[in-house]
């Protein structure tokens, strides 16, 4: 017997080489901090805060193709993240599906944004029922119109004629569309993507009309609109960003920007780091995060994925968050995308 005892203390020594050895996991990764949706929203609806952004731009090889996307989103996903966003736009849905698909991880875990075209009615549920297609499923955890001004050349919809002086129309016709999406149960929630105050309060003026659950708008040590963030945080609308690190990424095919000039190099951001043993894009998600707000930034590198992840064992003190607040940004502007004002 004392033998039969020796021999399985030895089994099950070289069961915990193997699982430690091979990588498996022993236990799940720690559950991510998410935030509860309201307005537009399935009651009960928890968005986590730190998510991947995909986009089909950027420099050459940085693309997010549908393969590009099934990777990294895939490894998102192994890595504990548990949400994604994506675009119809983008042309990378389907590699978000196949990410998905693969896996293992239950659909009901896993928050998929997909955004819309500000397009029309009509093509506002053909999108749709396009953007489901792509992604292989059955509804998506929100659903964003993209822009406020939109891509209505061509729309059977009266409202958004490409004639029109403001897209005003076009913007309460296509929410109508949506809160008939949403009303139908296959998006757990309903917002908009690149909206400033005026496009809101033209949704806000629509009898009955649902108020937006999320407004997922540019914001970065460069280019943050505090007013915008303080507006939606009065309506109760969570504030998520894209581009939270100034989309480094960004300045090779765009020759206004400087393109050995990123908000992660700046003085007082490192220095920030050094004295929490961080790197500088955690801290830059982090004074994001101490706002707020919501996080999709992008990234196509296991390490820089783990440390995404990895932005909530610390807290950056109220100076240290005014002095990312006053980065100054390049003399040729911070903006990484189009200024949303200019909508009319």
């Amino acid at each position: 017997m004392e033998k039969a005892m020796v021999i399985g203390i030895r089994v099950a020594l070289l069961i915990v080489v193997f699982l430690c050895n091979s990588g498996a996991a022993l236990a799940p990764p720690p559950e991510q901090p998410s935030v509860l949706l309201v307005n537009a929203a399935v009651p009960g609806t928890r968005m986590p805060f730190m998510g991947l952004g995909t986009g089909s731009y950027g420099a050459p090889g940085e693309h997010w193709t549908d393969n590009t996307t099934h990777v990294w989103a895939g490894e998102f996903l192994k890595q504990g993240g548990r949400r994604i966003d994506g675009a119809l736009t983008y042309g990378d849905q389907i590699g978000v599906g196949k990410a998905v698909a693969e896996s293992g991880i239950p659909r009901e875990e896993i928050f998929i944004t997909s955004k819309i075209p500000l397009s029309g009615y009509n093509e506002t549920l053909q999108h749709f029922e396009q953007a489901l297609s792509d992604l292989n499923m059955t509804y998506v955890d929100l659903l964003l119109i993209h822009e406020p001004c939109g891509h209505n050349k061509g729309s059977t919809d009266p409202s958004c004629s490409p004639h029109a002086k403001t897209s005003k129309d076009c913007r309460q016709s296509v929410w109508r569309a949506l809160e008939v999406i949403f009303k139908s149960g296959r998006t757990k929630a309903i917002g908009v993507s690149n909206f400033v105050e005026h496009h809101i309060q033209d949704l806000l003026e629509l009898p009955d009309a649902l108020v937006p659950s999320v407004n997922q708008v540019e914001f970065q040590p460069y280019a943050h609109d505090l007013p915008l963030l303080e507006f939606c945080q009065t309506h109760n609308i969570t504030f998520n960003s894209y581009a939270p690190l100034c989309t480094p990424d960004w300045g090779p095919i765009h020759h206004h920007w400087p393109m050995n000039h990123s908000c992660l190099d700046d003085a007082t951001v490192r220095k920030i780091a050094t004295t929490h043993g961080k790197s500088p894009a955690q801290v830059v998600l982090r004074w994001a995060y101490q706002k707020n707000i919501v996080l999709n930034p992008r990234s196509m590198n296991s390490k820089h994925i783990a440390e995404i992840l990895d932005i909530f064992d610390f807290t950056l003190l109220p100076a240290e968050e005014t002095a990312v607040d006053q980065t100054p940004p390049p003399p040729q502007g911070g903006r990484v995308c189009g200024n949303p004002y200019m909508c009319k």
